[in-house]
């Protein structure tokens, strides 16, 4: 399978490969199976991902750091509410 994969990030990173003879010599020569070489070629992205039985949906999602500035405030806050409770 890393063979496929290194085929797909060369494609994708030499602007030599944009153009179709380009790109189906480099196919031809590459090492990847005959199946794999055909749906290259023709284009077939979603048929290459079930032959390789992986998932093309990719899910992402992001969370925001919190500010250093709030942490403080909120460990001077309990550290001060710690305090005002033991000299009760």
């Amino acid at each position: 399978m890393s063979n496929i994969i290194q085929l797909l990030e060369r494609m994708g990173q030499d602007a030599a490969l944009q153009s179709d003879e380009c790109k189906l010599q480099t196919i031809d020569e590459s090492q990847i199976s005959a199946e794999q070489k055909e749906l290259l070629k023709s284009r077939k992205g979603d048929e290459l991902a079930e032959s390789l039985k992986t998932s093309k949906d990719i899910i992402c999602f992001l969370i925001p750091a919190k500010d250093e500035e709030e942490e403080k405030d909120s460990e001077n806050n309990e550290e001060s509410d710690n305090k005002s409770a033991v000299n009760q």
